[in-house]
């Protein structure tokens, strides 16, 4: 495992019943996708990642649970909330052209239609109603939707261009 490669696809919530199931946030999309990873890893904050043992999935209303091998009751499921879940890079799907992963977003420079550089993307939200471009600048923040028309273009080797102003920060 190179803990370099491993991206985050979810992060455990909540102990859901008594029987060691907890709640899980998804970010793949869809949900399910989560599911399919034939490896999970772990970690909390920034510790080491370590490999997950048997993990059960189920669909619960809008979102997903999830039973770890050896967490038997709601008191040992509860020490599992916010842990990341993880995988290695290469275990994830191949992406079509004009396609990517927003982690592969993270760190790329935003210019604006004037060449003016804003900052560099700090992180990716979804808000339910789009999804954000969260910048850290020199001279303040940034949350820029990531939607046409706004969004000009993506060069994964370098930068994102978007129609926005040097003075619309937060």
């Amino acid at each position: 495992m190179d803990p370099n490669r491993i991206v985050v696809v979810g992060r455990i919530g909540s102990s859901y019943g008594v029987k060691g199931w907890t709640h899980v946030r998804s970010y793949t999309e869809p949900i399910e996708n989560l599911m399919n990873f034939p490896q999970l890893y772990c970690r909390r904050n920034e510790e080491p990642w370590r490999e997950l043992g048997s993990i059960e999935f189920r669909r619960h209303r809008e979102g997903l649970i999830a039973k770890l091998d050896g967490y038997d009751d709601r008191t040992e499921a509860s020490t599992l909330g916010n842990l990341e879940l993880g995988v290695q890079r290469d275990q994830m799907a191949p992406l079509e052209e004009g396609e990517f992963y927003w982690v592969d977003l993270i760190g790329l420079d935003v210019v604006n239609i004037e060449d003016a550089t804003l900052g560099k993307i700090s992180n990716v939200i979804e808000t339910g109603a789009s999804t954000v471009l969260a910048v850290k600048g020199k001279d303040g923040d940034y949350l820029i939707p990531f939607t046409k028309p706004i969004l000009d273009s993506v060069s994964l080797d370098s930068h994102v261009k978007v129609r926005w102003e040097s003075a619309w920060k937060v």
